[in-house]
C-alpha cells in the first residue's frame, strides 16, 4: 500500500510540476485548415465520475463528443470529420446520438468519411452508415446479420443439482429471473422480445437505408445475406470506397496542403480540439451574456440506497437526494434535466429518490429527463414525476413490475450429505436463509411485499403521466419497452437524446436552445486528484476488510472445522427485501 502510493504520489506530483511550469504548451492550437480525428477506441461514458474510469487516460463523456462536433460544425478551421474504428462497443443510444452529431457535421456542408478495416458488426456500420465516404478496407468484410438474442434457462440443471429458485414476479412480463425458473422461454417473454427486436430492426434498417440513399428493401435483401464480402458490399451501395487507411490519409493530406506526401499535420484529434476550443473560450475577451443556469443531474447505474465508500455517488439515493435537493433550493437554478442511464435497483431507493425529485417540482423547478441506454424499472419509477420526458428511439424503458425471492438449497444439502440445524427467534426467522424453503407464512409476506411495491409503481406511473392506475397497468405489467414504443403507449413524451432535452429546456425558459444556458453538471465531476485520492481510499477499505475477514476465520475454524466453517460462508449470503441477490 505505501509503495503503491508513492509511486502514484510522485506520478501526480510530477505531472502536477510540469503542468505548472509547461501548462501553455499543453494546449494545442488549431490550424487555419485541419480535420478533425475521432478513434473509437473503447467506449464513452456518461459522467466523469464513473468507477472505474479516469485513473489513466482520460475517458470522454458522450455530451463532450457530440457537443464538440456540433462546435467544429460552426468552426471554418475545420474542414472535415473522419471517424476510424478501432474496437470501440458504444451503446446503441451512445451511437445514435453520435450519429445525430455527424448528421449536423455534414449538414453544414462539410466533409466526412468512416474507415474500418473491417465492419464486425451491425453498430458500427449503423453509426457509419451516417457519414458521406465509407472506407472498407480489401479482404474486409461487412458482417450485417441483423439482430439474435439467446438466453440460456438452467432450471433443469438446477432440479439435479438440488436447487430450488423460489421467486415472486410482478407480472408476466417480469422475467429477470426466467431462465432460472423455467426451461424455456414463457410466451410472454417471446412476445416481448420479438417485439423489441422487431422495432430494433425497423430503425436500424430504416436510418441506414436513409443514410445510404437506398430502397429499405434493398438493405434488407443485403442484410438477409448476413455476411458481405468488399467487392459485394461495394456492389450492394454499402461502402464507397474499397481501399486502405494510407490512401485515405493521403487523400485528406492533398485536400488541405495540395502534396499527398506532405509532412505537414493535418490532423487534430477531438480530445485537443475540444482542450483548444476550452481554452480559447477562457481567453476570449467578448463579453459573456449572462445565462441562465439549469443543473444537468446525471443518475447512472443500478439504484440503490447507500453510497458505499463512495463508489455509488451516481446511483446512490443518499448521495442523489442531496444533490436533488441542493438543486432545488438554489435559487440561480431555474430548471433541472436529469439524464437517467440505470436498468433499476432498490425500490426504496428509487422512491427516495423520486420524492426528491418532486420536491424540486414543489419548488418551481422544472424537471425534465433525458433517458440513456436504459431508463427502466427503478430508472422508470424516477424519471415518472418529471414535466416532460425524452428517450431515444433504442432506450430500454419501462419494466414497471417487480421481482423477488431466493433459492432454496436444501435439496442440495441433503445430496451432499450435510446437514443444517438452527435455532430462531421470530416466526418468520428464516426468511431469506438460502437451507430452508419458504413457509407458508413466509410466502405470505413475499407475496404482500410484491403487491405493495407494484401497486405503488403504477400509482408512481399513473400520478406522474397523468394516466388512471387501469390505463398504467394496461402498459405495465413488468414489459420493457423501446422508446420509441414507450411513447406510442404514453410512457415518454418525446424522442430524442440529452441535446434535445437541453433544447427543450432552453425553451421552456424563453430561450432559443442550449447554447444560451449555462450547464451546470451534478454530481461535480472530480479532479485527477480526487480520483487518485478516492482509489487509495477504496484500496485501504479493501485492506481492512481482507484483515476483518481473516480475524474472523482464525476465530471459527477451531470452533465449526474448515467444513462448517465453509458452509458459513455460503449462509452468509444475503438477499434483501427488494430481492437482489
Amino acid at each position: 500500500m505505501l509503495v503503491g502510493f508513492l509511486v502514484i504520489f510522485s506520478a501526480v506530483m510530477g505531472a502536477f510540476t510540469s503542468s505548472l511550469f509547461m501548462g501553455e504548451t499543453k494546449v494545442p492550437s488549431i490550424p487555419s485548415e485541419t480535420i478533425l480525428f475521432l478513434p473509437l477506441e473503447g467506449t464513452f461514458i456518461e459522467h466523469s465520475n464513473t468507477v472505474g474510469y479516469g485513473l489513466g487516460d482520460k475517458v470522454p463523456t458522450i455530451r463532450e463528443v457530440v457537443g464538440t462536433i456540433d462546435r467544429a460544425a460552426k468552426d471554418d478551421r475545420i474542414k472535415a470529420l473522419v471517424i476510424s474504428d478501432r474496437g470501440g462497443a458504444l451503446g446503441l443510444v451512445h451511437l445514435q446520438e453520435l450519429r445525430n452529431a455527424v448528421k449536423r457535421f455534414r449538414e453544414s456542408g462539410k466533409q466526412t468519411y468512416f474507415y474500418s478495416p473491417s465492419y464486425e458488426s451491425l453498430g458500427v456500420y449503423y453509426l457509419a452508415s451516417a457519414f458521406e465516404e465509407i472506407w472498407l478496407q480489401p479482404i474486409g468484410i461487412l458482417n450485417i446479420p441483423g439482430i439474435n438474442a439467446e438466453m440460456p434457462y438452467a432450471r433443469n440443471l438446477l432440479d439435479n443439482i438440488g436447487i430450488e429458485p423460489q421467486i415472486f414476479a410482478r407480472k408476466e412480463y417480469k422475467n429477470l429471473f426466467e431462465n432460472v425458473t423455467d426451461d424455456h422461454m414463457s410466451e410472454a417473454s417471446r412476445e416481448a422480445m420479438s417485439s423489441l427486436i422487431d422495432t430494433l430492426g425497423k430503425i436500424i434498417s430504416a436510418d441506414i437505408a436513409e443514410g445510404r440513399g437506398l430502397e429499405p428493401a434493398a438493405f434488407r435483401k443485403a442484410l438477409d445475406k448476413g455476411l458481405l464480402l468488399d467487392e459485394e458490399a461495394l456492389s450492394a451501395g454499402l461502402v464507397d470506397v474499397v481501399g486502405y487507411g494510407d490512401e485515405l490519409n493521403e487523400m485528406l493530406i492533398e485536400s488541405i496542403t495540395g502534396d499527398p506526401n506532405s509532412d505537414e499535420t493535418v490532423f487534430t484529434p477531438l480530445s485537443a480540439y475540444q482542450r483548444a476550443v476550452e481554452h480559447e473560450s477562457v481567453l476570449s475577451p467578448v463579453a459573456v451574456k449572462k445565462k441562465p443556469n439549469v443543473a444537468l443531474i446525471y443518475i447512472v447505474g443500478q439504484i440503490v440506497q447507500h453510497n458505499l465508500d463512495g463508489a455509488n455517488e451516481l446511483s446512490s439515493a443518499e448521495s442523489l437526494v442531496g444533490v436533488l435537493r441542493a438543486a432545488a433550493e438554489r435559487k440561480d437554478v431555474k430548471a433541472i434535466v436529469i439524464r437517467v442511464d440505470s436498468p433499476g435497483g432498490s425500490p426504496v431507493a428509487s422512491e427516495s429518490i423520486r420524492r426528491a425529485i418532486v420536491h424540486a417540482q414543489e419548488k418551481g423547478k422544472p424537471v425534465i429527463v433525458s433517458m440513456g441506454e436504459a431508463a427502466a424499472s427503478g430508472g422508470y419509477w424516477i424519471s415518472a414525476p418529471a414535466d416532460h420526458i425524452f428517450a431515444a428511439e433504442t432506450t430500454f424503458t419501462g419494466s414497471i413490475g417487480v421481482t423477488g425471492g431466493k433459492f432454496s438449497l436444501k435439496e442440495m444439502w441433503s445430496k451432499l450429505d450435510v446437514n443444517w440445524d438452527s435455532v430462531s427467534w421470530g416466526e418468520n426467522s428464516s426468511l431469506w436463509s438460502f437451507n430452508q424453503p419458504y413457509t407458508a407464512s413466509e410466502r405470505e409476506r413475499m407475496n404482500a411485499l410484491m403487491d405493495q411495491i407494484y401497486n405503488k409503481f403504477v400509482a408512481v406511473v399513473a400520478e406522474g403521466r397523468n394516466m388512471s392506475p387501469e390505463q398504467v397497468d394496461a402498459v405495465a405489467g413488468g414489459r420493457v419497452w423501446l422508446g420509441a414504443q414507450a411513447k406510442d403507449v404514453g410512457l415518454v413524451d418525446d424522442l430524442g437524446g440529452l441535446d434535445d432535452a437541453l433544447d427543450y429546456t432552453a425553451n421552456l425558459l424563453g430561450h432559443n436552445d442550449r447554447q444560451d444556458l449555462q450547464v451546470t453538471v451534478l454530481p461535480r465531476p472530480k479532479t485527477a486528484i480526487e480520483k487518485i485520492v478516492e482509489f487509495l481510499e477504496m484500496q485501504a477499505s479493501i485492506g481492512k476488510m481482507y484483515d476483518i475477514n481473516v480475524r474472523i476465520l482464525e476465530w471459527i475454524e477451531p470452533l465449526m472445522g474448515s467444513i462448517a466453517s465453509q458452509e458459513n460462508h455460503v449462509s452468509a449470503l444475503a438477499v434483501t427485501p427488494e430481492g437482489k441477490i
